[in-house]
């Protein structure tokens, strides 16, 4: 299955969004309630900026990473039209918990934020609090994710995603696609042997 997004079409499983660097290095998931999380709480905070932390793993060598969930708004966070200030109440607990409830295997993977009414694209002090993260030893998080929801707040067109990596800054990742025949057709069966 596939949806449409910026002329492209996002390979989707039903349950996933997917995007990709250039170099097919980098692979976002995004699980498709976790995107819908992200819709209602931007379009409730509208006309004001929203965001929480990002929640998920990373593949072993670190390129694919899979967002499975968001952490909760923290109480300290603050919005308006044109900037976001995500609160820091609570979170240390938060992530405390989810990591002895999932055995390690689910943590902070990035950030989220909406910019109603504008395009998502990271601005200045976007890039400037990634790369921040991305460099700090004490988040263990190298390859931080941004997720950008902008204009509307209503569907998948929207969204921007961009890693910020330690090493190489900010890589903007693209909606994966496959040509349409592909995207529309199921792969043969494959007879089992005995």
């Amino acid at each position: 299955m596939c949806r449409k997004s910026m002329g492209k079409r996002i390979l989707t499983d039903g349950t996933t969004l997917m995007w990709q660097s250039d170099c097919q290095k980098y692979t976002i998931r995004l699980s498709n309630t976790c995107f819908l999380k992200i819709l209602e709480m931007a379009q409730a905070h509208s006309p004001n900026e929203v965001g929480t932390s990002l929640v998920g793993c990373y593949s072993d060598n670190g390129f694919e990473a899979s967002v499975i969930d968001l952490a909760p708004l923290s109480l300290d966070s603050k919005g308006s039209r044109t900037s976001f200030y995500r609160g820091i109440a609570g979170l240390r607990n938060f992530f405390t918990k989810l990591r002895q409830t999932s055995s390690g295997k689910r943590y902070y993977v990035g950030e989220w934020h909406s910019h109603p009414g504008a395009p998502s694209f990271p601005s200045q002090t976007d890039d400037k609090n990634q790369l921040a993260i991305a460099k700090d030893t004490n988040t263990a998080c190298p390859e931080c994710i941004l997720i950008l929801i902008g204009h509307t707040l209503s569907n998948v067109d929207e969204i921007g995603v961009f890693v910020y990596s330690r090493k190489r800054g900010r890589i903007p990742l693209a909606p994966a696609h496959q040509s349409e025949d592909i995207a529309d057709s199921r792969p043969p069966a494959v007879p089992m042997r005995n």
